[in-house]
Parts: structure tokens; C-alpha cells; sequence
């Protein structure tokens, strides 16, 4: 008996669902401007999610490159200076280490400006001796920690951290995620009012069906499967058009970023969201579209009722 039940629920629902794609095949015109509607509207905060992740891993990459500066005292001798390199290398924070001479740093920064010792006025040598430290952590409390047992040894005049605008890049990554949820969660609210209007729209059209259905002794629930069914492949082919147009940018960015690789000398690429986010995406879209018709028809057909 339970078997029989399941293939009559399962053969309903079959119905519903030639019923919900017979109706859009019937309105094609307005059925693709609802997929385009759906995926252009959900494209806004995916885009800025795709953006996220690109940063957020670029962020990430260069967070273990973030260097701290020591500069030596002037009158410091090789003995300090290998002590320090010793107590550098002893540290589990720190992933590179780079000690540049002030004579070398010097002759850098000379044959850089241009300088001339006497066109200059500058006759001795002005820079100190200095380590440039990568580190691999950007964990405030621990560097706050080594910097203070650094400043500890003698030879150290002082200490830069260059990590800080990372920090900030993070700060403003998160707030953007934020603002992208606020206007994901506001576009759906404004998605499930575009797609159940046209479902109930589609319920008035459908009322002489409707009221013959409700004759013969149809419930409710079977009446609107077959709207649920509309707004579910509406769903379907808006999230499909956010994918493909993801999928878009993402291209035409890395096209233009092979030029941009001549200006900035870097390359610069943008990568694709993974495919278990495109397959939420148009999860997420189809349950939307399920959601909005669902309310949508339930609420009509009442009125229905109520009218009659």
C-alpha cells in the first residue's frame, strides 16, 4: 500500500511539474525576461563574492610576506649583528631573513637618486645596518611579543612593522562581506515580490482552471504545485544566467588583465568561483523561485475562495 501511495505522490508531482514547464514554454517571452530578471539580480552580490574570494586569497598569499625592519645602532660590531641574525633565526615566527649593510644600502640608494657624495653635501654614510624580516604570522599579540624581545638586544635602534595595511585590506574585505550580505538578503526579498507577483498573475489567468479543479475535489496543494513547479525553473534559468555571466566576467577580466600585465608588471588574473558555489547559487536561486511561487499561489487561491 505504502509503494502505491509513493508512485501516485511521485506521479503527481510528475504532472505538476509538465504542468509548471508547459506554462513557461507557453509565455517563453516573459519566462526569459523572468530568467534574465533573476540571474542579472543575483549576479550584483555573487560578483561581489567572486571579488571577495579573489582578494580574500590574494590577501592571504601575501599575509606571510608582511616584514618587520630592524635597524642597527651606528657604532654596532659583528659580533651584535650575528647575535641578532641567531636570535632571528631561533624565532618560530620568522620565514626569511635579509641583512643589508649600510654600505651596501648606500651605494643602493646612490646609484638610485644619482647621488654625488660632494654635490650632495652628504660626506658620510647616513643609513644604519639593517635585517628585513619576513614573517609568517600576522598575529598582533605574538609580533607585539618579539618586537619588545628584540628592542631587548643590544645593537637595536628600532623597529618597523610593515604588515599593518594588510590589516586593513582584511578590515575593509570583511566590511565589504558584510555590506554583501545586507544587499543579498535585501535583492532576495526584492525577487521573491518579482516572481510571486507573476505567479499570482498567473493564477488569475488560470481561475476558471483553478475553480473546476476545486469542483472535481482538488486540494489546494495540488492546485499551486504546478505554480511551484514555474518558479522553480524560473529559479533554475536565473541561476544558470548568474553562473554563465560569472563565468563572463571572470574571462573578459583575464583577457584584459594579459594587458594589464605590461602596465603593472605583474599578471593579474581572476579566478572563477569553485563548483560547489555555483552549484549553490542556482540551489539557491530554485529555492528562491520555489519559495516566492509557493507563498505566492497559496495566497491567491484563498482569495479565491474567498471571492467566490
Amino acid at each position: 500500500m505504502r509503494l502505491a501511495e509513493m508512485f501516485n505522490y511521485l506521479h503527481n508531482h510528475y504532472q505538476a511539474f509538465i504542468g509548471g514547464s508547459q506554462r513557461v514554454a507557453r509565455n517563453i517571452n516573459a519566462s526569459l525576461m523572468m530568467f534574465i530578471v533573476i540571474g542579472i539580480t543575483l549576479c550584483l552580490p555573487c560578483a561581489g563574492l567572486l571579488l571577495i574570494e579573489n582578494a580574500g586569497q590574494i590577501s592571504h598569499n601575501i599575509e606571510h610576506e608582511a616584514e618587520i625592519s630592524i635597524f642597527l645602532k651606528k657604532k654596532v660590531d659583528k659580533d651584535q649583528i650575528d647575535f641578532i641574525n641567531l636570535a632571528l633565526k631561533k624565532s618560530s615566527l620568522v620565514k626569511k631573513i635579509h641583512f643589508e649593510a649600510k654600505l651596501v644600502a648606500w651605494d643602493k640608494l646612490q646609484a638610485k637618486l644619482n647621488l654625488q657624495p660632494i654635490s650632495s653635501g652628504i660626506s658620510e654614510n647616513p643609513l644604519p645596518d639593517a635585517f628585513f624580516v619576513s614573517l609568517n604570522t600576522l598575529n598582533s599579540v605574538q609580533i607585539k611579543e618579539m618586537i619588545q624581545n628584540l628592542k631587548t638586544i643590544e645593537g637595536v635602534d628600532s623597529i618597523v612593522i610593515d604588515g599593518s595595511w594588510i590589516k586593513k585590506l582584511r578590515s575593509i574585505l570583511y566590511l565589504i562581506k558584510v555590506s554583501i550580505v545586507f544587499l543579498g538578503a535585501l535583492l532576495i526579498i526584492v525577487l521573491i515580490v518579482v516572481i510571486g507577483n507573476t505567479v499570482r498573475l498567473q493564477t488569475l489567468t488560470y481561475k476558471d482552471e483553478i475553480e473546476v479543479s476545486k469542483l472535481i475535489g482538488a486540494t489546494n496543494n495540488f492546485i499551486q504545485r504546478p505554480f511551484m513547479y514555474t518558479g522553480l525553473i524560473y529559479g533554475l534559468g536565473g541561476g544558470l544566467i548568474t553562473v554563465g555571466i560569472l563565468k563572463l566576467i571572470t574571462i573578459t577580466f583575464n583577457k584584459v588583465g594579459d594587458r594589464l600585465e605590461n602596465i603593472l608588471g605583474t599578471l593579474v588574473t581572476l579566478k572563477g568561483l569553485p563548483l560547489e558555489y555555483n552549484a549553490f547559487i542556482i540551489v539557491s536561486a530554485m529555492f528562491i523561485g520555489w519559495l516566492a511561487s509557493y507563498i505566492a499561489a497559496r495566497n491567491s487561491i484563498k482569495k479565491l475562495e474567498v471571492n467566490k
